[in-house]
Parts: C-alpha cells; sequence; structure tokens
C-alpha cells in the first residue's frame, strides 16, 4: 500500500467517487466526505449517457445547444476526458460489478440526432463529414426512411438524422457502485459537512466539519459540484461558478422500445430496465441560488416534447420528475471544467464545474486526478489538459 493513506475527498458525487475508485486502483487509500449520501444529489438523477465523444465538436458550433461554448474555447483541448469514459466504461462496469457487487447497467447502443429542416440537414451533413475527414468515422446519416423502419411512429416531418455510438449507465447505481468498490480498496466513506480547513502555512492539514470534528488530511480534493465555489472559497480562492438546475422524467416505456436515443428538443433515452428518460437539450435555466425545487412546466414540456416526437409514448407512465443544480463555467455559461492544483496550496486539488457532462467525463476526470495525487505533479501526457482547465486559469 502506499503511504498516501490521508487522501479527503470532498463530494461524494460521481467525480469524488471515480477519484477515489481511481485512487484505490493505485493503492492510495481515501475518505470520501459527503453531507448528505453517495450520489444524493445530480449525479444520481442525471441522463447516464456516454455519447460518442466529437459530439462535443458539434454541439459547441450550434447556438443554444446545451454544448455551445463562446468563441475561442473548445471541449477539443480537453476531449481526452471523455475518450477515456468512452473507451473504458465496458470495462469499468465490468470491474465495479467484481469488486464492489453493483450492476450499473451498462449498455451499448445507439444515438442519433434528427433535423426537421433543409438547413439542419445541411448543418449536421457537413460537421459529420468535416468530423469523418478529420478521423472521427463514428457518425453516418440517416435517412427519414431508415428511422421509420426503426420507429414507426415517428413524427412524419423529421427529415433524418446523425447516427453514431452511445453507452449508457444507471447512475445512481454506477455513482454507489464507484463508492463500493473504492470501499474494498481500502477506502472509508463518512457522512459529514465540511465547513472549512485547518492550515499550516500553504498546506492543508485538516477538514473542519460542522459537527466540530476534524478529519487530519495529507491532500485534499474539492469534488463539492455546485458548492465548490464555496469550498474553495475558504482558502480565499473562490472558484467562479454558474449555477443550472437540470430536470428529467423517467418513464415505463412500451414494450420492446427500440434501445436507440433520439435527440431533439427533448432527448428520448431508452435503457436496458425498460425506463425511457426523457431530458432536455435546450441552453440551461440559470439561477443565482441553491433552490432545487423541480417544476410542473419543465415536466409538461418533456413530456409535450417526447410525445411530438413519439407519439407511441403517450401512453408511457412517468415515475419519477428527477433533478439537481449543476455547476457550469460563468458568463455566458458553458461546459470547461475546473481540475486541477489550488493555486497557493501545496496539497489542494479541485475537481468541478462539469455542467450537464458529470457521468460522461467521470472517469477520465477520475483517473486523470489519481495520476495527478499518485504522481505528486501533472503527467507529460496530461500537461496541455491540465493547463487549459487549471483552476489558476478559473480565478
Amino acid at each position: 500500500m502506499s503511504e498516501n493513506k490521508n487522501v479527503v475527498i470532498i463530494g461524494g458525487g460521481v467525480i469524488g467517487c471515480s477519484i477515489a475508485y481511481h485512487l484505490g486502483k493505485k493503492g492510495i487509500t481515501s475518505l470520501i466526505l459527503e453531507r448528505e449520501s453517495i450520489g444524493a444529489r445530480a449525479s444520481g438523477k442525471a441522463w447516464g449517457m456516454f455519447t460518442y465523444p466529437p459530439l462535443h465538436l458539434v454541439g459547441e458550433k450550434v447556438k443554444g445547444n446545451l454544448m455551445y461554448m463562446p468563441p475561442g474555447e473548445s471541449t477539443a483541448n480537453f476531449l481526452d476526458i471523455y475518450w477515456s469514459g468512452y473507451y473504458r466504461m465496458a470495462e469499468i462496469a465490468q470491474d465495479i460489478k467484481e469488486i464492489g457487487g453493483m450492476d450499473i447497467e451498462y449498455s451499448e447502443n445507439e444515438w442519433t440526432h434528427i433535423v426537421y429542416t433543409l438547413d439542419e440537414e445541411q448543418l449536421f451533413k457537413t460537421l459529420s463529414s468535416f468530423l469523418k475527414s478529420q478521423g472521427f468515422v463514428g457518425f453516418e446519416w440517416i435517412p427519414a426512411s431508415e428511422l421509420r423502419r426503426i420507429f414507426p411512429n415517428i413524427d412524419p416531418s423529421v427529415r433524418g438524422g446523425v447516427n453514431c455510438p452511445e453507452h449508457q449507465v444507471e447512475t445512481y447505481k454506477y455513482t454507489l457502485g464507484l463508492a463500493q468498490a473504492a470501499e474494498k480498496m481500502g477506502a472509508e466513506v463518512k457522512q459529514g459537512e465540511a465547513v472549512g480547513f485547518g492550515t499550516k502555512g500553504d498546506k492543508i492539514t485538516s477538514v473542519k466539519l460542522a459537527s466540530g470534528a476534524e478529519i487530519k488530511a495529507d491532500k485534499v480534493v474539492i469534488a463539492m459540484g455546485p458548492w465548490s465555489g464555496q469550498g474553495s472559497s475558504w482558502l480565499g480562492k473562490r472558484i467562479p461558478i454558474q449555477l443550472n438546475m437540470e430536470e428529467c422524467l423517467r418513464l415505463e416505456g412500451p414494450k420492446n422500445y427500440p434501445l436507440h436515443t433520439i435527440h431533439a428538443e427533448v432527448v428520448i433515452t431508452p435503457k436496458v430496465n425498460g425506463n425511457i428518460i426523457l431530458g432536455r437539450t435546450a441552453f440551461p435555466d440559470l439561477k443565482d441560488d441553491f433552490d432545487a425545487r423541480l417544476s410542473e412546466e419543465q415536466k409538461t414540456f418533456l413530456l409535450d416534447g417526447a410525445m411530438k416526437t413519439m407519439p407511441d409514448l403517450e401512453e408511457a407512465k412517468v415515475i419519477e420528475h428527477r433533478g439537481d443544480l449543476q455547476a457550469w463555467a460563468p458568463g455566458p455559461a458553458y461546459h470547461k471544467p475546473v481540475l486541477g492544483p489550488l493555486p497557493g496550496w501545496e496539497n489542494c486539488y479541485v475537481a468541478t464545474r462539469f455542467g450537464t457532462t458529470g457521468i460522461q467525463a467521470s472517469p477520465g476526470a477520475g483517473k486523470f486526478m489519481a495520476d495527478l495525487i499518485a504522481g505528486g505533479k501533472v503527467p507529460h501526457r496530461l500537461r496541455r489538459l491540465f493547463d487549459y482547465l487549471s483552476p489558476a486559469r478559473a480565478l
């Protein structure tokens, strides 16, 4: 076992649990500190999709899309995070089952972004052709006739769509499975609310709890999602975060519904357990407070949008309306994580601000952070990525 036994990870969401899991694979024990329970917030309520990574490059060019990024920014600078999860998820799912005893309902299926207008068709054909020319060969155009063979009752105004592979997990089971596998490898999960740090010079010596107790720490990871700005502020370095409230619906789907995700204004994502997740693809509902109440307006929007695309879903039963706060990059909000050492502090790291891509980014973020923590410095192969996502750039 490594001597690094006191890595304290604040946050029991998917990013924190992935870091603990990947540290455990290196023989490094950690403690996950969570004020509620593992996967209690957004990580346990997400859609659970691992889309073909170059789709982020397509989405960032489309204004109003969840993946849109402002001029001068591009996910190309950290696409390796998404590739890591995309290629490793089958192995991780098996590992979680063998070590942690959790079936995370992993599946591999297809994803199609459908279009309704000639302009959209030309745009996505052009973008997919460009990406194919760059070596990303997972895309193909599916004509409307092929979509109707798979979905006979799909909206007749659909012109076709761009198709690519997709992987899925059940997000709560995935997050909990990472934590359980980490525990089997020596990690500890502790319930408690962090309220500050004990420090000496430029080092953190402990994490202070609301109960008055302190946890000694050799190294600390702030993986508190939307609350990471608050956590970093205890060290005089508030990471700027834009809050978003993201909601989705879980339906009991029709029998033999195809395991094929349809991406329109509402994403329709069938699961291996027979459920269907409905999620929104429009730009986020930005917030200035931590109010996480669900909206009947969003529920209606999701149902109406899904039934417009797939009238067969009219008889589907709503099982759960769920959602929670996400942490985005601010002004205008977009997907640019913060990953790496917190400047001014020798033994503090930050992993946050993954927006709506936390599940997909979690295997890569966990692996890269574990490599950084274990080695004590940024691995050469990841220097560009960590430089681009550095907390120093965000402050």
